[in-house]
This record gives structure tokens, C-alpha cells and sequence, in this order.
């Protein structure tokens, strides 16, 4: 079952699960603090209500969040940095270790993403519409798949993506313009059509998709990390 939520449209503690029974949401919380450094915004979503921090005026955002990711460990929550830059910039994003989701609102937002990216580190951007599948749609379930980034970003444009551990395919109702995006945020290769597809050489690091409509609508696929092979390395 496709089922949709908009986590940064959330106010209160619910942030509502379209596609699924009536009534169906996560449980949502923000944290908007102003810390020694800088504003820290900071969203969590659970499956039900968990206990959080309070803030600490002196603390700085590294600490904050470090205070927060121990708060929900073993909780079955995730946290969503909602504004990276702000609140860290480039330099310092690797002390958002932790956090499983980011925000990306503009190009600023998004080179923190990929910096961390770079890093090793697991996490996946949000912005607009989220779409995901569940077997089951249950709260537990959508926390599940948004923390290992089962899930598309959309503003208008919902393709049909294939993706497997060495490929990945996309498929549109109307002509886009595609962009593959590996390690770094640079582009490894740009298309234009209803269809196309990236083979992974082995040397990417990262690939992610972005696709663009004429008109401005678009789709943002998650990073899956790839395994160097051999033949890549020069071996």
C-alpha cells in the first residue's frame, strides 16, 4: 500500500499518514531552539509519544542534538534535522551524527546532505510529499521505512522506480529531465524522456536520481551507497 505525509507541514503531535485507514499519523514533536551557536529545528517521529529533552540555553547544537539522539535511542523514533545549514552548515554536519533525515529546502541544505553523504553516513533527504510503500500501514511500519530511506520525495511527479543493488531505472508518464548525482553532488549523467536507467560502475559512492518536469514539478529518489568492485578500484 502507497501512502503519503508531508513530516514538515506537521504542527502539534501528529503529522497525518495519507493513502491509509482514517486517521492514521506519527506521532510528531519539534524541537525549535535557540542554542549558544545557532537556531536548532530539530523534528522527531515516532510510532507513539516518547519522553524528550528540554533545552539548554548554552548548549550548543552539537550537544543538543547528541542530547537528543541518546533520548530516542532504543525508542523506535527518528529525528529530522529541518534545517541543516542553518543550524550546522557544511563544515560541521558530520556532528549531525544520528540523525536520519534532513530537510533540504535549498542548495545550502543540500550540500550538507551530500558532505555527509560523502561521510558514510546514512541519511536522507525531505522535501515536499513523501511516498512510500507498506506492507501494512501501521505507524511502526512508515518509522521503519523512512529510517532505512524507503521512500521517494515528490512535488507533482511520482515515477515508477526500479532499483536494485547495481542499477536504477525510472519510468514517467512524460518527458523529464533526469539527473544521476553520485558522490559529492556531482552529476554523473543527464537524460531527457519518459524512461532511462544508470548501471552502477562500481565507482559512484552514492547514487541518487533527481527528475524535472518542464513546468517545474519534480522527484527526488534516496542515496544507495555502492560497494566499490573490483574492476572499478583498477584491479
Amino acid at each position: 500500500m502507497r501512502v503519503r505525509l508531508r513530516p514538515l507541514d506537521a504542527i502539534g503531535e501528529a503529522c497525518p499518514v495519507l493513502g491509509g485507514p482514517d486517521g492514521l499519523a506519527l506521532w510528531h514533536a519539534r524541537l525549535a531552539w535557540r542554542c549558544a551557536d545557532a537556531p536548532l529545528d530539530l523534528r522527531v517521529l515516532a510510532a507513539e509519544p516518547i519522553d524528550l529533552p528540554e533545552p539548554e540555553a548554552s548548549e550548543p547544537v552539537p550537544g543538543a542534538i547528541a542530547r537528543c539522539v541518546r533520548a530516542i535511542a532504543g525508542q523506535g523514533a527518528l529525528l529530522l534535522l529541518a534545517n541543516p545549514a542553518q543550524a550546522l552548515g557544511r563544515e560541521r554536519i558530520a556532528l549531525a551524527e544520528g540523525v536520519r533525515l534532513l530537510a533540504i529546502a535549498d542548495e545550502a541544505d543540500e550540500a550538507c546532505w551530500d558532505a555527509l553523504l560523502a561521510l558514510g553516513q546514512p541519511c536522507y533527504g525531505v522535501r515536499g510529499t513523501i511516498d512510500l510503500d507498506v506492507l501494512r500501514p501501521r505507524p511502526a511500519n512508515i518509522v521503519s521505512a523512512l529510517s532505512f530511506g524507503v521512500f521517494l520525495c515528490q512535488e507533482g511527479l511520482a515515477p515508477l522506480l526500479d532499483e536494485s543493488p547495481r542499477h536504477v531505472a525510472w519510468t514517467c508518464d512524460e518527458d523529464v529531465d533526469a539527473e544521476v548525482i553520485g558522490r559529492g553532488g556531482f552529476a554523473l549523467a543527464r537524460s531527457h524522456g519518459r524512461s532511462g536507467r544508470h548501471d552502477d560502475s562500481g565507482s559512484e559512492g552514492v547514487v541518487r536520481v533527481v527528475l524535472r518536469t518542464a513546468d517545474g514539478r519534480a522527484c527526488w529518489s534516496q542515496p544507495r551507497f555502492v560497494a566499490p568492485r573490483k574492476e572499478a578500484c583498477g584491479g
